[in-house]
């Protein structure tokens, strides 16, 4: 297994733990949402200070994009975390991971130009893994 792949299941490792604990901290939607975003900002900055002539490159455009689907994505999942019982939080956050997966292999058909056997099956399977664990 190539580095790539080692940190992308640590990512998904923890980005598989910080909804679990927002989920138990008290907060509401939108104050979990800021608490998140500092707490991000205290981590993330000092490892940017190096690289900020990137900054002057970069694709503004995307970058807004990006941050404006990240806020709207950030307040509607903080939502949810917050109004669920420990209990039900799996289940909604595998409902929103099933969701989320289909936008980048869209945009890889999109950018294939095909659908491949294998990834219409695959939807298929998401979909179907999303009724499964509903009835749970």
């Amino acid at each position: 297994m190539d580095s790539l792949s080692i940190r992308a299941i640590l990512a998904g490792l923890f980005f598989g733990m910080w909804p679990l604990f927002m989920n138990r901290s008290g907060l509401n939607g939108n104050m979990a949402s800021l608490a998140f975003t500092l707490g991000v900002l205290v981590i993330v900055l000092p490892f940017c200070f190096s690289d900020m002539g990137n900054l002057l490159k970069a694709n503004w455009p995307m970058i807004i994009a990006a941050g404006l689907a990240g806020a709207i994505g950030l307040l509607i999942f903080n939502s949810v975390l917050v109004k669920s019982t420990p209990v039900d939080v799996g289940l909604l956050f595998v409902t929103m991971i099933l969701a989320q997966i289909t936008v980048p292999m869209a945009y890889r058909v999109i950018m294939s130009g095909s659908l491949s056997l294998a990834n219409g099956t695959g939807f298929i399977f998401a979909i179907v893994a999303a009724i499964l664990l509903s009835k749970g």
